[in-house]
């Protein structure tokens, strides 16, 4: 049985032959009574000129002194368009690419699966156009994080298809998105991102990442728990007036500072918040109740409790978890991470920050 062709460019000199596409984990595909269960491989008739021009890696497989070059040149005068066998690439992923090189974008998909972008990405840096991604890529990872923001996935997103996302945002260099997805990760993972509890698996040793970006993101996360932890130990820290006046207004108060945070599942936490994610933290931030002195009695005669009535126990708990959720906008600078801080220095970066952000 020939494999399916799908015609890109009508006037197409040149068809690419990729692998076809496996059905996602879990999902059993209809085999009508075969044993030959392989998905049939993907033909796309397109023109050579149009993917010479946007890949050197055709421009060099296609013009150069390879055999597939040679073939192709003596294939010209026919009638049948020379044939490029493809079997490492996928089919979904090498579809959606020469569609946006050949400005047919009617009949992608308005939100390409995790696992596609991901083999999306590696195609582009094999074939070394990660640019053309850009503008429909820009477009889908906005999409996906919409997606997440609305609560559209029962059970929220998953770690592996935040990271795939990740990494496509990283290849085709997209500040902004990589910034947004990083936040989500950021919020959805539980505990740190790196050592041997991480389930941000797919980033660790990825072949398309140049750069650690689990330790970068567990960095910036690191920062979030010590300022999350001075904000609920402030009461803690404090230096009450009242601590050797025989009044025990002030215990009384921390007393019930700290049955809070313990009825809404602060407490009991390490230094690096192993068993929270930083979404339920911050979504349960404001149930936390405010509490403060002039909710307690002393019985002392003109006790110096009175100076500390206006002290709020909750101030500088909230005040620390306003600072984490304004962090959102510049999480991680992706141009920080690809040019080890440079971008900041010479002052170019895409997202605006006082500081190397890495």
């Amino acid at each position: 049985m020939a494999s399916p062709r799908i015609t890109v460019d009508p006037d197409g000199d040149l068809v690419l032959k990729f692998r076809g596409t496996e059905p996602p984990k879990g999902v059993t595909p209809a085999t009508d009574g075969k044993e030959n269960t392989a998905p049939e491989p993907v033909e796309l008739l397109v023109s050579s000129k149009v993917m010479s021009l946007a890949s050197p890696f055709f421009k060099v497989i296609l013009q150069g002194r390879f055999k597939e070059g040679a073939e192709f040149v003596e294939r010209k005068g026919s009638l049948d368009p020379y044939m490029l066998d493809l079997p490492e690439d996928d089919g979904e992923a090498g579809t959606i690419l020469a569609k946006i090189l050949h400005y047919d974008l009617n009949d992608i998909a308005a939100r390409p699966s995790t696992s596609c972008l991901e083999k999306l990405a590696f195609m582009c840096d094999k074939y070394r156009c990660p640019g053309v991604l850009r503008f429909c890529g820009g477009i889908w990872l906005r999409d996906w994080v919409l997606v997440y923001e609305n609560g559209s996935i029962f059970g929220g997103p998953s770690i592996d298809d935040l990271c795939r996302l990740l990494i496509f945002a990283y290849v085709a260099d997209l500040a902004s998105e990589f910034n947004d997805i990083a936040w989500k990760l950021f919020l959805s993972h539980k505990g740190p991102l790196t050592g041997n509890f991480t389930q941000a698996v797919v980033l660790v040793d990825h072949p398309l990442l140049g750069h650690d970006i689990a330790q970068h993101l567990d960095a910036e996360r690191s920062k979030c728990c010590d300022m999350l932890h001075k904000g609920i130990s402030a009461p803690l820290n404090r230096s009450w007036s009242t601590q050797n006046s025989g009044c025990f207004r002030a215990a009384k108060a921390i007393g019930a500072y700290l049955k809070s945070l313990r009825e809404t599942n602060f407490l009991p936490y390490d230094l690096e918040f192993t068993q929270h994610k930083f979404s339920d933290l911050l979504a349960k931030s404001s149930s936390v109740p405010i509490t403060n002195l002039s909710q307690f009695q002393c019985t002392l005669y003109n006790c110096t409790c009175q100076n500390e009535l206006t002290y709020w126990l909750t101030t500088d708990f909230r005040e620390q978890v306003r600072l984490i959720s304004d962090k959102r906008k510049s999480f991680v600078c992706l141009d920080c991470i690809k040019t080890e801080g440079k971008s900041a220095e010479d002052g170019v970066c895409r997202a605006k920050h006082s500081k190397p952000a890495l």
